[in-house]
């Protein structure tokens, strides 16, 4: 009985994988095709004969700015988020900063659509002359991944026994010394986690990049959908710069898996 459901359970996995991975399946083998393969019926889902020209278009037309415009946006929105975000949580945690509920009036901030506060920032943005520039794009993926960094690094810093901070204390520890010297390191799994979520948020983010990117600053989210034009669409180039777009994600995830399992499992529930 109990290899059946092993079998079962093995079974209904797979299905799960093949359902999941195929559009992955799909983009990776049509990047491989010519222009005119993609629309055969009944469709191939292996190209007659290989080619990298996708990948080379791809690179070449923006995609290689997108991927470092990508990157620069990310990474900044990432240090700031996990950086500020740690230090409102332990206000927030430990001293009660703000009141007990305060930190669901920060994440009150997260439940806005960025289109909402796009027309003021676009305005303050004009006015300090930031529209089309990496500042612009960090300061808003900031303001809107702070509020959930700060909700759960709140619970990873509860975690801690208060006892360690205050024989710290008794030796003499400044506040700051004991955030950076032991509540964060003991916390680095769910800061590792946090700083992972905000990274992929910031990645991801389309909507404020379209209203404040230009010709300077263009990520991947805004050179995508530019390959769709009025009169066609350069689909090899979209397959290959969107699998360009999502290796960096799963190699992050790969690398950081073992951190992100042990972060959201650790006080990452607790308010």
């Amino acid at each position: 009985m109990k290899s059946r459901l092993r079998i079962i359970r093995l079974i209904l996995i797979m299905m799960l994988l093949l359902f999941t991975l195929f559009p992955l399946y799909w983009m990776l083998i049509n990047t491989f095709k010519e222009t005119g393969e993609f629309f055969t019926d009944p469709p191939e889902f292996l190209p007659p004969r290989y080619t990298i020209n996708a990948y080379r278009d791809a690179l070449i037309y923006n995609g290689a700015k997108g991927l470092k415009d990508s990157l620069i946006v990310a990474t900044g929105t990432m240090i700031l988020s996990v950086g500020l975000g740690s230090l409102g949580a332990y206000a927030i945690g430990r001293y009660r900063w703000g009141g007990t509920n305060f930190i669901f009036i920060v994440l009150a901030i997260q439940m806005l659509p960025p289109v909402s506060i796009a027309l003021p920032l676009f305005l303050l943005y004009n006015k300090l002359r930031l529209i089309d520039t990496y500042t612009a794009l960090i300061i808003s993926d900031t303001v809107f991944n702070l509020p959930y960094a700060m909700w759960l690094l709140q619970g990873f810093f509860q975690e801690i026994p208060i006892e360690i901070e205050e024989a710290a204390r008794v030796d003499g520890g400044s506040r700051w010394q004991i955030l950076t010297r032991i509540v964060m390191p003991l916390s680095l799994p769910g800061i590792i986690a946090v700083a992972f979520f905000t990274f992929i948020f910031a990645w991801n983010e389309f909507i404020l990049a379209f209203i404040f990117s230009r010709i300077r600053v263009t990520p991947l989210t805004v050179v995508i959908p530019a390959m769709v034009g009025a009169d066609t669409i350069m689909w090899e180039r979209v397959y290959a710069t969107s699998l360009v777009a999502i290796i960096p994600v799963i190699i992050l995830s790969l690398l950081l898996q073992k951190y992100l399992v042990r972060g959201l499992t650790f006080g990452a529930v607790k308010g």
